[in-house]
């Protein structure tokens, strides 16, 4: 199917906040929140935002109502998540994509929200952005350049850039829609019905705190599925706290795992847990020139 794009977002209209996954302390929320706010938008917080269950934001049931209800109200204009954790899987046996489908409209997120961008793209056909959160970034600050790639994207006056990566570890040219996210959620959804569609596609990875040996277990369980075979190139984001403590580290794990990768493989993009969190569109086309080791929208992302 083609990708549903939303529509741009002007300011003054509403943005609805849900907490999908981890329980969301008040104060940070409160700090996303003014600086949404800031920016020129009205804010309207989900229903049992800060409720709790233990590490989770409340029961998985009323969660996925909230994303629902706000999908499904034509007043908000886009939907940001307040922060990551674990969570987002449990709503999805809640979520019914037919509903949710007619009603594109901005959605961001990242981490275990990774979980949501992809079942939005993969069973509702809509475009999704990995990118900053409520709760996390926007209640900091934006780094300079995550503040450019967000709000500019998100306001349809960024509608294609090309961002230089770092390392190249195979060459070669891809022109793909980009799918992915934290690695270790993504994992989760390895046989379940949610699981990830990787064919075809630029794989976007990143994370954190994961030491060398479950980068591995986990890259190989992905081999493994089949979800490496077939795509059209793989792009490595910020991997944070993911040093080893010997000789075999994640550098020394992707050249032994891709030495024959059909497929450009470059590392460098600043998205993801690290300090900048560049905004990326999933679901729309993408070029990765692992010669140049260039990656660059080819399309907006918006309608």
């Amino acid at each position: 199917m083609v990708p549903l794009k939303p529509s741009a977002l002007n300011k003054g209209e509403k943005i609805g906040v849900v907490a999908p996954s981890g329980s969301v302390h008040d104060e940070q929320l409160r700090a996303g929140v003014d600086a949404i706010t800031r920016a020129g938008f009205k804010v309207e917080l989900a229903p049992g935002i800060l409720d709790r269950k233990g590490y989770l934001a409340g029961e998985q049931e009323q969660r996925a109502g909230a994303l629902r209800d706000f999908f499904k109200r034509g007043d908000i204009a886009a939907i940001f998540c307040a922060r990551g954790g674990f969570g987002s899987i449990q709503m999805l046996p809640y979520l019914d994509a037919k509903a949710i489908r007619p009603h594109p409209k901005v959605f961001v997120g990242y981490s275990d929200v990774s979980i949501l961008l992809n079942w939005l793209l993969q069973s509702c056909g809509m475009v999704t952005f990995h990118g900053p959160m409520v709760a996390m970034e926007l209640a900091r600050g934006l780094k300079r350049q995550s503040e450019e790639f967000f709000w500019e994207t998100l306001l349809g006056k960024k509608s294609h850039w090309q961002f230089q990566l770092g390392e190249t570890f195979r060459h070669g040219v891809a022109e793909a829609e980009m799918v992915g996210g934290c690695l270790s959620i993504l994992v989760t959804t390895l046989g379940t019905p949610y699981e990830i569609s990787t064919a075809g596609k630029i794989l976007f990875l990143e994370d954190i705190g994961e030491k060398p040996y479950r980068l591995e277990r986990m890259l190989t369980h992905l081999k493994m599925a089949g979800k490496l075979d077939g795509i059209a190139g793989l792009v490595l984001g910020s991997f944070i706290n993911c040093e080893g403590e010997g000789e075999r580290g994640l550098r020394e794990i992707i050249q032994e795992l891709f030495h024959e990768a059909p497929y450009p493989v470059v590392a460098g993009l600043d998205a993801g847990h690290g300090e900048e969190n560049l905004l990326l569109p999933f679901g729309v086309k993408m070029r990765l020139d692992g010669n140049a080791g260039m990656l660059s929208l080819q399309e907006s992302p918006l309608a």
